[in-house]
């Protein structure tokens, strides 16, 4: 897994320093490529929540294809 993006946006400007930022992440392995959000007025509290959120996706689909293998070899 590798990080493929991460984009920044800032969603009320007018806000100053009470703007609330969007954090987008996109994970990659191999051609597959997913991507998770995280919000909040801080940067790194937003970052954090994408990149958990990403890491938590990425183990979720890796065990989903795994029960997915081991239901086509049983039966």
């Amino acid at each position: 897994m590798r990080l493929a993006d991460y984009k920044v946006r800032i969603l009320d400007p007018e806000s100053a320093t009470g703007a609330t930022t969007r954090v987008l992440i996109e994970g990659a392995r191999d051609e597959e490529r997913w991507s998770t959000i995280g919000v909040s007025q801080n940067i790194i509290e937003a970052s954090s929540e994408a990149l958990a959120d990403n890491l938590e996706l990425h183990l979720l689909r890796m065990a989903d294809a795994g029960r997915a293998a081991v239901a086509r070899a049983s039966g």
